[in-house]
């Protein structure tokens, strides 16, 4: 029933936005510069995040935790109940990948980082 409510009212939400709250916001003074900048999906992503590439990359890299997080309940739903345990028994096998994949975080981390520095 919850589901089926959600399904029934989000196109409506959708529209009402679309229509009526978001012109008011853009006429808005105090917000007319944010929404003259996020007017696509990419600009709005790049102005929430307060246009860092640290922020985005530390939102990405918590992403990346939550799918790991959630991988065996998405494996088991395919067909792989123990898809964690075999990426981790890889991984065992061959530490020189997770060595890599830490440096190439920790390398892309620090280039964000100085890049905002050197901006300042």
């Amino acid at each position: 029933m919850t589901m089926l409510w959600l399904i029934l009212t989000l196109p409506g939400l959708l529209c009402a936005y679309f229509i009526v709250l978001r012109p008011v916001l853009h006429a808005i003074p105090a917000l007319k510069s944010f929404y003259d900048e996020a007017d696509t999906f990419w600009g709005k992503a790049w102005a929430l995040a307060g246009r860092s590439v640290t922020v985005i990359w530390g939102l990405f890299l918590t992403g990346l935790g939550t799918v790991f997080q959630w991988l065996d309940p998405i494996a088991s739903a395919f067909g792989d109940p123990d898809l964690k345990a075999q990426i981790m028994e890889a991984l065992k096998n061959n530490p020189r990948y997770l060595a890599y994949a830490m440096i190439g975080i920790s390398t892309i981390t620090i280039v964000a980082r100085l890049r905002s520095v050197g901006k300042n």
